[in-house]
């Protein structure tokens, strides 16, 4: 059996995920898709399958079963739309959407969908948060009293994103995913701060830090900042810290088990999220998409559900009207 792929938006993700179907025995990259005409030829050579302008035209091909959606977070819903139109199955990048209303259209149209629909929460698929999701089902933390997490990494991310996302939606929701999976249970209000100085003129947030409340009582404190120095050791300093009425969970992900310090670099790179083992993709993105083509092969659902997707928009969507409002706000 072999599942024939396309992937829609050729940037960095887009590239990691093409690699990945390439090294992937029961797949065939037969198809990607790239707006831009220079960057468009240069991935048709690199991947000899055909390069597509337009994703319209590539998802009405029938002979392709499963698509990869890494676009900016602002084209989305058009992209899904015509992708379930078509019948395919989809993997599309986080979040789901741009806009709540965007995103309810895009719950409404996958929640019963009869193909796979997943969303890449790719720390899902990380073996430390996943071990703490299994300490917390097992019962040996008890019952969580509160959570804190940050996820703090270099300017460099937002200069690529201006005007299509901002940092509640692009970096703050992966962690509103997995501690809306770690509760078990709904958020019910957000208060959050933020402040913007060095992307003022474009509009976005430098920093946000957000309480949520829980139905079952769980408070969670999340900050978030993508403006640390340009040459930043590590690409991402994230730490989570639970606490629970029988014990406590420390994720310390920021020092990656390798440094490098020479007359190059200062470096910890990553060994987590898209590392290159013996000129292959690895780690948990790797593993995210093994996943999706396993749910195909063997006509399974995602661990992801759209609701959970959908869900962790809503708390972003609260924590920007928090951030408009200035006070604490009902989801």
């Amino acid at each position: 059996m072999s599942i024939k792929v396309g992937v829609i938006g050729m940037g960095q993700m887009g590239t990691y995920h093409a690699q990945i179907y390439q090294k992937l025995s029961m797949v065939e990259l037969v198809a990607v898709c790239e707006y831009n005409d220079e960057r468009r030829q240069k991935v048709q050579e690199e991947f000899g399958c055909i390069a597509y302008k337009d994703y319209t035209e590539l998802l009405s091909d029938p002979e392709i079963d499963a698509v990869s959606i890494v676009l900016p977070d602002n084209m989305h819903r058009k992209a899904v739309e015509a992708a379930v139109q078509y019948q395919k199955h989809i993997l599309l990048e986080k979040p789901l959407a741009k806009t709540l209303e965007d995103g309810k259209a895009l719950y409404e149209i996958t929640k019963d969908y009869d193909k796979v629909f997943t969303v890449g929460f790719l720390l899902r698929f990380d073996p430390r948060f996943n071990m703490v999701k299994q300490a917390i089902d097992d019962n040996e933390l008890g019952d969580i009293i509160h959570l804190y997490c940050r996820r703090n990494s270099p300017i460099i991310g937002p200069r690529r994103y201006i005007g299509a996302s901002d940092l509640s939606m692009h970096v703050m929701i992966h962690d509103i995913d997995y501690i809306n999976w770690y509760m078990g249970s709904a958020p019910k209000k957000v208060f959050a701060k933020g402040r913007s100085v060095l992307l003022k003129e474009h509009n976005m947030q430098d920093v946000i830090y957000a309480i949520i409340t829980y139905e079952n009582g769980a408070i969670a404190c999340l900050e978030a900042c993508w403006v640390l120095p340009e040459n930043s050791p590590t690409s991402i300093d994230d730490k989570v810290e639970i606490v629970g009425t029988k014990g406590v969970a420390y994720v310390d992900s920021s020092d990656n088990g390798v440094r490098f310090v020479t007359d190059k670099r200062i470096q910890y790179p990553d060994s987590r999220h898209w590392y290159y083992t013996n000129g292959e993709v690895s780690g948990d993105l790797a593993e995210e998409l093994m996943a999706f083509i396993n749910n195909i092969a063997t006509n399974t659902k995602s661990i992801i559900t759209p609701h959970e997707a959908f869900e962790s928009l809503k708390v972003v969507d609260a924590i920007e009207r928090s951030l408009s409002e200035g006070k604490e706000v009902n989801l």
